[in-house]
């Protein structure tokens, strides 16, 4: 079998602060809130942004030198705890983002479904779910067959 994706010395790294966090406009919101006094207004309820703890570095790598091929026909879950890199590394494949080191080679479409657990309806199986949010996106039922997610 032909190889369909192969990741070389795949790396991404973000770049914390308080600005390039969002888009410009979500930027000057966020400034014009701290100079106000008043509380980021991109939180979440019941989240703190805590800038009294400095960390060692202003860079955090999500993804470090990773090296995986994954041949045509393959069927491949990605696992991890939170914020192991794996919604990145799902990113960088459906080109949504760029790397900051390495390359992604792939033959043919790739198109991830990220948030395939949001809105998980519970009357229908997995399988049922994959294809209603493939469709939410635009996706036809035929070509989720054909990626491999019909076994």
């Amino acid at each position: 079998m032909s190889i369909a994706i192969k990741v070389e010395h795949l790396s991404k790294a973000y770049q914390l602060g308080q600005i390039g966090t969002g888009t410009i406009s979500r930027d000057l919101e966020r400034w014009w809130a701290g100079i106000r006094g008043k509380e980021d207004p991109f939180l979440k309820i019941g989240e703190v942004n805590d800038r009294t703890t400095v960390g060692e570095s202003n860079v955090v790598w999500s993804l470090k030198d990773i090296d995986f091929e994954i041949k045509q026909g393959d069927a491949v879950g990605i696992i991890g705890r939170n914020g192991a890199g794996k919604s990145t590394l799902l990113k960088i494949l459906s080109r949504v983002t760029s790397p900051t080191k390495g390359t992604v080679k792939a033959r043919g479409r790739i198109a991830s479904l990220l948030e395939v657990g949001t809105g998980f309806h519970p009357e229908l199986t997995g399988k049922e779910n994959i294809y209603l949010n493939g469709a939410i996106l635009g996706m036809r039922k035929k070509k989720l067959i054909k990626t491999g997610t019909d076994h």
